[in-house]
């Protein structure tokens, strides 16, 4: 009986060889997509940012800090300077006050002055981060953003849309995200992708305009009399 069957089998497959031919050719082109088929790739990284938090870019934060987020509190101070050191020096004649008076008011103006130093001095002393020297890897991609702290994710941008703040100076760009993180991107450390291309891109992603802050002070009275006429002429349409 097991002869018969054999011989069944055979000539069945000898009737259809375009059958089993189909078979074979179905068969080895499964195993070939499977042989050829890519691997998954990873997300393409379209910018990508490398740097320490070195003196340049703890600087550039508190600048930023003072210029944008606190921007008239330095002439504050020395106005509050001048003010406390006027009694020392025209309304008391008993040396005691004189001194005290004078003091506060130089005190004041001095800090006036020198508090961007100041608060650089105090970071070096207490951020982790500036004296491991440890490296911070920006990844950008076509929809979301990592962080990372060494090999250590720190911080998503998981949708564009979640910029909040966008701004530019001659060196910097500095990144604000919603309810979370604030990023210095300085332009030199653009290992992938082009820092000049860096601002259309955050735009089109985010529909949020790169602010200009402006280092030199020429650069910022020029820009107070630009914002100066923009808000006359929407005053009198």
């Amino acid at each position: 009986m097991a002869k018969n069957a054999a011989r069944k089998k055979n000539s069945t497959a000898s009737k259809n060889p375009e059958a089993n031919t189909a078979a074979n050719n179905k068969s080895s082109a499964t195993n070939a997509e499977v042989k050829s088929a890519p691997p998954k790739k990873k997300r393409d990284i379209l910018y990508q940012v490398s740097s320490k938090r070195d003196d340049g870019v703890i600087k550039a934060y508190i600048t930023f800090t003072y210029r944008v987020l606190h921007p008239s509190v330095s002439a504050r101070l020395v106005i509050y300077g001048l003010i406390a050191g006027l009694p020392g020096i025209f309304f008391f004649k008993d040396l005691y006050w004189r001194i005290f008076f004078t003091g506060i008011g130089l005190s004041l103006t001095l800090l006036g002055f020198f508090r961007q130093y100041i608060s650089l001095w105090i970071t070096r002393r207490n951020d982790p981060d500036y004296k491991s020297g440890v490296v911070f890897t920006y990844n950008f991609t076509e929809t979301n953003a990592e962080f990372f702290r060494g090999d250590e994710v720190f911080s998503r941008l998981d949708k564009y849309k979640d910029i909040t703040n966008f701004y530019y100076d001659d060196d910097y760009y500095y990144l604000a995200i919603k309810g979370r993180d604030f990023f210095v991107i300085p332009k030199t450390a653009f290992t992938i992708g082009d820092a000049a291309a860096f601002e259309d891109f955050i735009y089109k992603k985010s529909k949020r305009t790169c602010r200009w802050i402006p280092n030199s002070l020429k650069d910022r009275l020029k820009k107070r009399r630009a914002e100066h006429a923009i808000s006359s002429e929407k005053l009198f349409k």
